[in-house]
């Protein structure tokens, strides 16, 4: 939770698009932790109603679609929190749906936020990137996408930096790093970290796409919950584009199949298979912007993280 007071958030009204999903839902427990009133968004395509069911607070969920829905319905807001999109892999199967989701429904976000001045807090991606040249990644890296997934999370940025600088809008954009924890989908087109840890618990052979020494700074959702509500409540954080990473050491993707095994009280010989498209040989983050504008550092430790997880998988 963010160190600033509470009053930044109590009695306010948030709308939470992607809100049913893994990480929104996260988002929105943790507005209403600190008394803030949420409208959660969802098409409920890969987000489930049941990711809200223990909610405490005054929360609505509306089913909706990013690209379509009438934001004006829902009346006077004090903040945005945008974490629809579609995933990467499916972005090389349609790419023009993912730019539609991804920078579409961003800049009617915008548009909105604009209209009715509300500060806007969104979600970005660490695969804006590409393969990098140096490590760990600052906000000064060169931007290479080497996905449409990552393209058209790199043109939602550029709206969003235009809207700051043509409009004066307080917005925010947040580039995330290889995020998990409890309520992440557990399929192939999701985090790894899901796919090890059901495989383990199920005693099936955990199958590595490429060499395994692809390299990772993993980030608990905990962290990433922080991440925006300092974002919001931040003074200074308009008009920013920031890394958000685990902040850990580099983890290849091999070390963290052995990690999973042991974590679930399973061994068996690791399989190997062709890499995936789109798959970023080393992604490690460099939190210092965030932590020198907004106060961010990640408080979860892999370890630690993935214990979490292990303990929640094992009651699904």
């Amino acid at each position: 939770m963010p160190s600033e007071s509470s009053e930044a958030f109590r009695g306010r009204r948030f709308l939470v698009v992607g809100g049913a999903g893994f990480i929104g839902s996260h988002i929105a427990e943790g507005l209403l932790a600190l008394g803030g009133q949420v409208v959660v968004l969802d098409d409920l395509s890969n987000g489930k109603s049941a990711n809200l069911s223990g909610s405490k607070g005054p929360l609505e969920l509306v089913q909706g679609d990013v690209r379509t829905f009438d934001f004006d319905s829902l009346g006077k807001l004090d903040g945005v929190f945008n974490e629809a999109a579609r995933a990467l892999l499916p972005s090389f199967v349609d790419p023009v749906t993912d730019m539609m989701v991804n920078a579409g429904g961003a800049i009617r976000l915008l548009e909105y936020a604009r209209k009715h001045d509300v500060k806007f807090v969104h979600a970005s991606s660490g695969s804006v990137y590409g393969n990098p040249t140096k490590i760990p990644i600052s906000e000064d890296h060169p931007l290479n996408p080497i996905s449409p997934y990552g393209v058209s999370k790199l043109t939602s940025e550029l709206y969003c930096s235009m809207y700051f600088r043509n409009y004066g809008l307080d917005v925010v954009a947040l580039r995330y790093f290889n995020v998990y924890g409890p309520r992440q989908t557990v399929n192939e087109e999701m985090g790894v970290i899901p796919i090890f840890v059901s495989r383990a618990l199920r005693k099936q052979p955990l199958r590595i796409f490429g060499d395994g020494k692809q390299t990772r700074d993993f980030l608990n959702v905990r962290d990433v919950v922080a991440a925006n509500l300092l974002a919001y409540g931040s003074t200074r954080s308009a008009g920013q584009i920031m890394n958000i990473g685990g902040g850990g050491d580099e983890v290849s993707i091999e070390a963290l199949a052995i990690m999973v095994m042991k974590a679930c009280g399973y061994e068996a010989p690791l399989v190997y298979a062709e890499p995936k498209p789109g798959d970023i040989r080393r992604l490690v983050s460099d939190n210092s912007r965030a932590k020198e504008v907004i106060g961010y550092e990640p408080s979860v430790s892999l370890e630690v993280g993935l214990r979490e997880y292990v303990q929640y998988a094992r009651g699904l």
